[in-house]
């Protein structure tokens, strides 16, 4: 491994991402009277890739002035996935609820589903909206990786025992459905798992990155891999003159920083020639 030249010493912040969408219908008051409840959209849809995620499921009431209980009903529920309180509160001066749904036991490509129902009476009561929701359904997914064929990957940061690069050759990568999000996955593992020095502690991290309608490709701020005690540190951000990703056709070259400690350093390289899959027919 040959380091480049030291940048600075940092503080380093990584954060996640779940998503869960809430499509509002939109369910308008139509004036005062006896309190109507109505849910605030017909669908919710969540979408996570870990095992499990709750949604929320927001409910709305017309009349506020003193405390009104009711209930949920759950039906039409796939096997994992379950309301985790059907009592709907409001307290006085409060005009809406939250319940809570989650799935749990989520693998790759499972849809989680269930429909939430209001009590008719409290949907139709006098003090109504003017489009009352007594129904919502419920999805929550965990999506399929899909095959997305192969790459010849070459290691320029760490390599052989006299810094000359390595590669490996047909390491997959697969992507992410209805994304234009792919993987490698575990580079750095094809390329040193026969190394009897590194190989044993290899990283077997992902590559993550994003296709971008011209060819280009887009890496995420974050850590990818382990090079034995420097990380791949990744900041286009901060550090766009070293954090970047080249590309000619199918061959890309991503350059970055290695960070040891708190402190940075260039000499963070390398490139994969990807062999796409044939397009169905």
């Amino acid at each position: 491994m040959k380091l480049g030249k030291y940048i600075l010493g940092l503080a380093l912040v990584a954060a996640g991402l779940t998503s869960c969408d809430q499509d509002n219908v939109g369910a308008t008051f139509n004036g005062p009277a006896m309190p109507n409840i109505s849910f605030a959209s017909e669908v919710v849809n969540g979408e996570t890739e870990d095992e499990s995620l709750i949604v929320p499921v927001v409910i709305s009431r017309t009349y506020s002035t003193e405390d009104y209980t009711t209930t949920v009903t759950m039906t039409d529920a796939t096997p994992n996935i379950s309301l985790m309180s059907n009592e709907v509160i409001f307290p006085a001066g409060v005009e809406k609820d939250t319940l809570y749904v989650e799935a749990t036991n989520l693998d790759w490509g499972d849809v989680e589903t269930c429909t939430l129902k209001l009590v008719e009476a409290d949907v139709n009561s006098a003090n109504k909206f003017d489009s009352p929701i007594q129904e919502v359904t419920v999805s929550i997914k965990k999506p399929k990786l899909l095959p997305a064929g192969t790459c010849t990957f070459t290691d320029y940061t760490w390599g052989d025992d006299d810094g000359n690069p390595m590669t490996a050759y047909e390491v997959p990568i697969i992507n992410i459905e209805g994304s234009n999000r792919y993987r490698i996955i575990s580079p750095l593992y094809y390329v040193y798992k026969d190394d009897p020095v590194n190989g044993p502690t290899v990283d077997k991290s992902n590559f993550e990155f994003h296709l971008l309608d011209d060819g280009g490709a887009k890496v995420d701020d974050g850590i990818y891999f382990d090079y034995w005690g420097y990380l791949a540190y990744y900041d286009a951000t901060n550090y766009g003159g070293y954090c970047f990703v080249g590309n000619d056709g199918d061959t890309y070259d991503v350059n970055f920083l290695l960070l040891s400690g708190t402190s940075l350093y260039t000499g963070g390289r390398f490139v994969f020639v990807w062999d796409k899959p044939e397009p169905a027919e």
